[in-house]
């Protein structure tokens, strides 16, 4: 789940409190059920400031009709079981729709049934007039089945848990709903945004890495047959030359030449320090997914590094699940209040042999930014460097491998 933006501004339904209140009515309550307790509560209001008994008839009259039906709802608590289908991956900025299938496991039909999620978390919210939502049903006979579908706004990327569905029928004073949990809790993942620059200018080369087809899974620039030898232990058996195994009487394996391909890696700084505004930051993993994708879609392996501690160096290229993957990971940083650049760089010198060039993403231009991309640079690698930051630089900044980049220049706003 993605780190709460706190601000004076922000929505009301991301306070947890006014969340849980907002769920706890919309679970309980009928929409004319929480017009009959409003009442109550104005009514008690009014009439507490007072001493006459009769201004105590009207409140003392609902109170009573509000109570009866919290009583009789007790006896029709619904028995069913449901399904619930999560589509596929979104990105960021949309809505989002699934399907719940719901059947009636009771003896008797469910009349006024209505399904809705309790406490979305922070950065889902409700569409509840959305025209292709469907959560009511006025009549399900036993074990008849119905689909509902459910609309959710998912503007901002993240791991979500959804809490468990719930259901709830209103019958038979259509005030308060009997209600029930009906499945468990699910992951739901929003990707980022991706976000596109023009000028990723990078005399990109093809470099040798070992293990040729093994490493690159055939994405290289040569795949040629070289010639055939014993087998070895090891050896894939796919590789096995079946003719000329069966002329010598062994096995015999082909060799194929080294595979030379391109290969980048990008480095995303995520720091985000406590109150800071998360604008930037969340452009910054945006721009990382789009550079990603481009370089995926030209056939190139891609390294990720990240500056947070806790997610490991990924490497994709090969099958679109890989780069699914990559963004799964993006879509679960949270920031850190400070980075630590060694364990990245240590990586990066690892791997910088095979590199064909490298990509910085950076918070700022700062001693320790600077001294980083000094250090990058003398691993001969091509480097290019973006700096996404609404704020003037800490430091100037004069290498001509630098570009500067507010939110509002690259498109990006929450």
């Amino acid at each position: 789940m993605p780190r709460p933006e706190w601000s004076f501004f922000m929505l009301p339904e991301d306070h947890k409190e006014v969340k849980w209140s907002m769920s706890f009515l919309r679970a309980k309550f009928t929409s004319w059920g929480q017009i009959i307790f409003g009442l109550i509560l104005v009514g008690t209001a009014i009439s507490s400031v007072g001493t006459q008994i009769a201004a105590y008839y009207f409140v003392s009259l609902v109170s009573a009709l509000f109570f009866t039906s919290l009583f009789l709802s007790s006896f029709f608590k619904p028995k069913l079981s449901a399904v619930r289908s999560l589509p596929p991956t979104p990105t960021a900025g949309g809505i989002s729709f699934y399907r719940v299938t719901v059947t009636n496991t009771g003896d008797w039909p469910l009349r006024n049934l209505e399904v809705f999620d309790h406490r979305l978390p922070y950065g889902l919210y409700y569409v509840l007039n959305h025209p292709e939502q469907r959560t009511y049903i006025d009549w399900l006979d036993p074990d008849q089945k119905t689909v509902f579908t459910i609309a959710m706004r998912t503007p901002r990327r993240g791991s979500f848990i959804i809490e468990p569905l719930m259901a709830g029928t209103g019958f038979p004073t259509g005030l308060i709903r009997s209600t029930a949990r009906v499945t468990g809790r699910d992951q739901f993942i929003v990707f980022p945004k991706l976000l596109k620059v023009k000028d990723l200018a990078l005399d990109l080369q093809h470099r040798f890495q070992p293990g040729g087809t093994t490493s690159s899974s055939k994405f290289g620039s040569s795949n040629e047959f070289l010639s055939t030898r014993e087998y070895r232990e090891g050896d894939r058996p796919r590789d096995i030359h079946w003719n000329s195994s069966a002329r010598a009487g062994k096995l015999i394996v082909k060799e194929y030449i080294d595979e030379y391909f391109v290969r980048v890696g990008i480095f995303l700084d995520t720091e985000l320090q406590r109150f800071e505004k998360h604008l930037c930051f969340e452009a910054r993993i945006s721009l990382c997914g789009g550079i990603a994708e481009d370089l995926y879609n030209k056939n190139y392996l891609v390294d990720l590094f990240l500056s947070d501690s806790h997610s490991p160096h990924v490497e994709i290229g090969g099958g679109r699940d890989q780069f699914s993957h990559l963004l799964e990971m993006l879509s679960a940083v949270e920031g850190e209040p400070q980075v630590n650049f060694a364990r990245p760089l240590a990586m990066m010198k690892e791997q910088a042999d095979g590199m064909s060039g490298l990509v910085l993403l950076l918070k700022d231009w700062d001693e320790a930014r600077a001294a980083f991309v000094k250090t990058i640079k003398e691993l001969n690698v091509p480097t290019r460097i973006f700096i996404i930051r609404d704020k003037p630089l800490t430091l100037p900044v004069s290498d001509l491998a630098v570009t500067v980049y507010s939110a509002k220049e690259l498109g990006y706003k929450l």
